[in-house]
């Protein structure tokens, strides 16, 4: 398969999917996208990829389609878009965040239409999509990633492009990879914050510590967050852990201490902008609300 004779659509042209049809369209690759946003649209046009002038209208004229919405958004987009208006032999490949109950369901409904699909979530940020080294997690078939993987390695680091299996489990391997950082950071709020509160000063806890206040330790850098009051805006990404805890029921499993502070939190006050400007509680102000202990 010649991947730059394919009609590739892109739904999604925001943070992550402008830098992705950017660098595709720079690789050669034939590329139409599909944005609310005129102006996004216009950056692609002036690339030298395509507009279309709705979602339906890239399902209509694509071999393949990519989609980088917010994951509410996808799971709508496929429900009354994709699916309904799927051709057997088209190619679908989500690089929204999903979670993975869902995107089975999707991949199942797509598939059974003689579709074929990818469930590949990314990570990186804006900044990894637009310098093309974004991190990429993919289920599905292993014979039609091979094909793809050309495409792929524009997007993202190849070193970084990580076949976790069948279709789901590349939202899966991201979860994951998210929680590496997540899941420390959220230990490191809340030892500091029980320091601070039980009557240490911000110097002597960053001594107890053991860590240079001016390094690159992860609590040094929450050291100085909280001296410069940058600390109630740090976001975890809250919003994605209710994503995270899908999976983890569905798979009848438990995570406890994902589940303890997503409770904790649920009902906090939504001061935060996460990386997608979704609003979501601040972690290290509901720890240090003396108040919500029992």
């Amino acid at each position: 398969m010649n991947l730059k004779e394919l009609n590739i659509g892109i739904i999604g042209l925001g943070q992550m999917g402008s830098g992705i049809s950017a660098n595709l369209v720079k690789a050669g690759y034939s590329i139409t996208g599909f944005d609310l946003r005129a102006e996004s649209l216009s950056k692609l046009v002036a690339l030298g990829g395509k507009s279309a002038g709705s979602a339906e209208d890239i399902v209509a004229k694509c071999d393949v389609v990519l989609t980088c919405v917010e994951g509410k958004d996808s799971i709508k987009l496929a429900d009354e878009v994709l699916i309904p208006n799927a051709r057997s032999g088209q190619i679908f490949i989500d690089h929204s965040t999903v979670t993975p109950p869902q995107t089975r369901r999707i991949g199942k409904a797509l598939t059974d239409k003689g579709c074929k699909y990818l469930d590949a979530p990314i990570s990186g940020g804006s900044g990894g999509a637009a310098s093309g080294t974004l991190r990429i997690f993919i289920g599905g078939n292993r014979d039609l990633v091979d094909e793809f993987m050309p495409m792929f390695e524009v997007m993202g680091n190849p070193e970084k492009i990580v076949y976790c299996g069948e279709i789901g489990m590349g939202q899966v391997g991201k979860i994951v990879q998210q929680l590496t950082t997540r899941f420390p950071d959220v230990a490191r709020l809340e030892l500091m914050s029980f320091g601070l509160q039980a009557g240490l000063d911000a110097e002597t806890l960053i001594r107890a510590l053991d860590v240079a206040p001016d390094s690159n330790d992860p609590y040094a850098r929450y050291y100085r967050a909280i001296k410069d009051g940058s600390i109630e805006r740090v976001s975890l990404e809250y919003a994605e852990w209710g994503y995270y805890l899908e999976e983890v029921n569905a798979l009848g499993i438990r995570m406890p201490m994902l589940e303890a502070m997503f409770e904790f939190c649920k009902d906090g006050e939504k001061t935060v902008f996460d990386p997608l400007r979704r609003t979501e509680p601040s972690i290290w102000n509901e720890l240090m609300r003396k108040a919500r202990r029992n």
